[in-house]
């Protein structure tokens, strides 16, 4: 599963929010190694289905480790992917196989693009502090201009929402500009302290049928 990540944060936590309009991208690619540079934090969202709400929840442990954790109706119980360094597993209910090398491989290197440190972004610009969820949040945006709209509320954006005690992302949200339009995805971060993902011992290979 391919997740566009981004997280952004302000320079230092202390700092003033800067006014709206401005570009802050060099704020935003500081945030997104300072996301990366923590021992863990997790992303969770939601995707519509056929047979109701999916629900993701991917741990980080950078720099390749992840633990993914997939509910859904169409599934009996959580479905769960885990990379631990060069090794992949799979399965459910605590349960694990080892990945054949040819899946490892992928998701080895879908990881390591999610969890990649960019050199460059472009395009955000300042909201200032915005409520968004009930919180007073810092707010980064990157609108769509690749295709002009004359009407602004179907132009696609991407906001970030930042805390700004810790100076992290609590949100990545793309919706069109309109009021109250509903978003097309919502990404949420969060930093528990627990995160600890560990090879299952002796897990089975995977049967090639």
């Amino acid at each position: 599963m391919r997740l566009f990540f981004l997280a952004a944060a302000v320079l230092a936590a202390a700092s003033p929010a800067a006014a709206a309009g401005t570009d802050c991208s060099a704020d935003v690619l500081t945030a997104v190694r300072k996301q990366l540079s923590l021992k863990a934090f997790r992303v969770e969202f939601s995707q519509a289905t056929a047979e109701g709400d999916a629900h993701m929840r991917i741990d980080y442990m950078p720099p390749l480790t992840m633990l993914q954790t997939v509910t859904s109706p169409a599934m009996p119980g959580e479905q769960q992917t885990m990379l631990v360094n060069n090794r992949a597993f799979s399965g459910s209910g605590g349960s694990f196989e080892e990945l054949q090398p040819q899946f490892t491989q992928s998701i080895i290197a879908e990881v390591a693009e999610a969890l990649a440190r960019p050199s460059k972004l472009e395009g955000y610009e300042c909201l200032g502090t915005v409520k968004y969820e009930n919180q007073d949040l810092l707010g980064y945006r990157n609108e769509d201009k690749t295709h002009p709209q004359a009407d602004r509320s179907k132009i696609l954006a991407r906001t970030i929402y930042v805390d700004p005690k810790s100076g992290l992302p609590a949100y990545n949200v793309i919706a069109t500009l309109g009021e109250g339009s509903k978003p097309v995805r919502e990404v949420k971060y969060s930093y528990p302290t627990d995160i600890n993902i560990v090879a299952p011992a002796n897990a089975p290979a995977q049967k090639v049928h």
